[in-house]
């Protein structure tokens, strides 16, 4: 492994510099290759937070006996590509709350990896979704032609929409944004020219990705 020190702006500086502060954080890459592994988050000597990148093939449960050497807290995420998204599996621990870890899925589209589209909680009995935490965004240009989340969605129980916030017509004005819920979810595609049928429940993918 290459170990690279940064300091909490994500500047890269020398181990001797790193020693000096009292917060920084210390990046594992992959030997030869720009690869994540893992990041160890210390303030003051002390880790206490790891990001740590899951591959393929590698035994998951050796991988938290090592990161519980290490700190009580820790995030394993693992991500996949499917037929033109990113599905990242995040399991957050916080081994002094409880043992079993925090589980949420996030998809990206592989074009946007920056913005997620959709962020669900998975229940760690089932392993199936609570649909009524999860939320979708979906993403346009303002005036200024920054990307941002023009309508935020939230969903019921059984996994219909509950309430679709609609921030278009005048992003920074909270009072000035529109309402839409499951039956007047046709009222907001009429305003949309693109299709976002993907939006009116919390499926974690568009049914075109699952049909492929």
């Amino acid at each position: 492994m290459r170990k690279v020190y940064k300091n909490i702006f994500g500047e890269v500086i020398s181990k001797s510099n790193a020693m000096k502060l009292d917060e920084y954080h210390l990046y594992y890459y992959e030997e030869g290759s720009d690869f994540i592994k893992e990041i160890e988050f210390i303030n003051e000597d002390s880790i206490y937070n790891i990001n740590y990148f899951l591959s393929d093939g590698e035994d998951e449960s050796q991988v938290v006996d090592y990161l519980k050497e290490k700190s009580d807290f820790f995030d394993i995420e693992k991500k996949e590509t499917d037929d033109g998204f990113i599905i990242s599996t995040n399991k957050l621990y916080s081994l002094s709350v409880d043992e079993l870890p925090l589980i949420s899925k996030t998809v990206f589209k592989t074009d946007d990896p920056e913005n997620f589209i959709c962020s669900q909680v998975i229940d760690n009995e089932t392993q199936e979704p609570q649909l009524e935490r999860t939320v979708k965004c979906w993403y346009t240009n303002d005036e200024n032609g920054e990307k941002y989340a023009a309508i935020e969605c939230s969903y019921q129980e059984d996994g219909k929409l509950e309430l679709a916030i609609d921030k278009t017509s005048d992003p920074e004005h909270e009072e000035n944004w529109t309402h839409y819920d499951y039956d007047t979810f046709q009222d907001l595609q009429e305003r949309i020219a693109t299709d976002i049928s993907y939006y009116k429940t919390a499926a974690l993918l568009p049914k075109e990705a699952y049909q492929k």
